[in-house]
Formats: C-alpha cells, structure tokens, sequence
C-alpha cells in the first residue's frame, strides 16, 4: 500500500482519495476507519450529556430496559436501543455477543472457550464479558477464526 500525504496551507479541508483495483475487504476496512471519526453517541450522566466517541467505547448493555455505555474512564446511559446502536455503528468495529451487549472488538484483549459453546472476551480493561453461543459463528466470521 503506498500512502502520499499532501500537507499545504491552500488545502481546505481533509480530502482522501483511494486509487484501487477493487474494492475489497480492506478497503471497506480503511473507508470504516476514516468514517468512524464522524460517528459519535451521546452518553447521560446525572443529567448532564457527553459525546462519546465510538473508539473510546468498550461495550454497551442493556439492563432493566435501560441501556449504558461503558468506557475506560465511565457508565454512561444512552437512549439509544441495542438494535439502534447496532445499525449506527455496524460499519465499526462493533458486534452483537448476546441479546444485551454489544462489545467494541478492537477493546478485545483475549477470547477464551467456555461451557456450552459460549466464549469469554476479556477486554483491555479487564472486565470479562460473555459470548453467546448464537453469535460465537459472527465473531469467528469476522476475526477470520
């Protein structure tokens, strides 16, 4: 892959341009990356709103009809739903594990077998989540397992 960077005080603003043969799995990862800076979720905390940015996210989940947003540094609610999340961020790096979580794969620090086919994330902050067996095969089809 060659990179050319144009830096000069004429340029505008960022434009990026990709000269391909086609367009494959990697490019649809590199057009994901550049795109992950313009989505942003907005996290409550005692009434006051932050805006969040997706690759500061470590999970989302669901409890007593209420959903958080889990970063290194704090619980967020949202009032987003699970299902509304997930169509926001499906071009990032994000996955549904079960009915009431989905996990940023990026903040995966190891995947650990478990009873009845389910998996074990353990994330970079150390917090251990599970993976229903339903969606073991998505995260294998994903990480190329």
């Amino acid at each position: 892959m060659k990179i050319t960077i144009d830096s000069s005080p004429e340029n505008k603003e960022i434009e990026v341009i990709i000269k391909c043969t086609e367009i494959n799995d990697e490019i649809q990862r590199i057009i994901s990356l550049l795109k992950q800076n313009d989505e942003k979720i907005i996290g409550i905390s005692n009434g006051t709103s932050y805006i969040i940015d997706p690759k500061d996210i470590y999970y989302f989940e669901t409890v007593d009809k209420k959903t958080f947003i889990y970063t290194d540094a704090q619980v967020l609610e949202t009032h987003l739903r699970l299902y509304e999340i997930e169509e926001k961020l499906s071009k990032l790096d994000f996955f549904r594990a079960s009915k009431s979580t989905i996990i940023n794969i990026s903040k995966i620090k190891k995947l650990s077998p478990r009873f009845n086919g389910r998996l074990e994330a353990l994330l970079e902050s150390d917090e251990k989540l599970i993976i229903s067996r339903q969606y073991v095969p998505v995260i294998k089809e994903i990480l190329g397992m």
